[in-house]
């Protein structure tokens, strides 16, 4: 009979467990790169990965100063997680809120990240977006041509990354 109740009851807690950290606060204690993060929270670390962006891979050009920005702008600093799922590393993805605003939007205005529009359409990033190339903003120094998109430098090999991303020399 126990085992029947506690059968009914783990779901249950499961639930309010997930909805307990749906939405909560967090120290940011590592930035990783620009759009993934180590939090604090009740003495348990965790990894989230900022929804509806891409920034700069730590090897690709403008990469580290992606990290740097990001990380001027949180490390150390509380912030509010809205976690909508997990990634294929079991990285909790999440929408981060600082000091009131949104953190995917402050990076692609400032040119630190791309709109992920593989997995986010918001008009409102997309506008962002295009106000920070019109601005040649963070990794729009040198235009849309002389860009590499994270997905793509990810996906080729050294010698097609020299030959596909080509760098910015400004």
């Amino acid at each position: 009979m126990k085992a029947i109740k506690l059968l009914i009851l783990l779901p249950y807690l499961m639930l309010q467990i997930a909805s307990a950290f749906a939405q909560n606060s967090a120290t940011v204690i590592r930035v990783v790169d620009g759009d993934t993060y180590q939090l604090l929270k009740a003495g348990r670390t965790f990894t989230i990965r900022l929804a509806n962006v891409d920034a700069p891979e730590s090897k690709q050009q403008f990469g580290s100063e992606a990290a740097s920005n990001v990380s001027g702008l949180i490390l150390g600093k509380t912030v509010l997680i809205d976690s909508i799922g997990k990634d294929r590393y079991n990285r909790t993805i999440a929408n981060i809120t600082i000091k009131g605003m949104a953190l995917d939007s402050i990076m692609v205005r400032n040119g630190w990240a791309w709109q992920y529009s593989t997995y986010n359409s918001s008009k409102a990033l997309a506008e962002l977006q295009k106000q920070a190339i019109n601005e040649h903003l963070g990794v729009w120094g040198c235009g849309t041509n002389n860009v590499c998109p994270p997905w793509v430098f990810r996906n080729l090999n050294s010698k097609n990354r020299q030959r596909f991303c080509k760098n910015c020399n400004n």
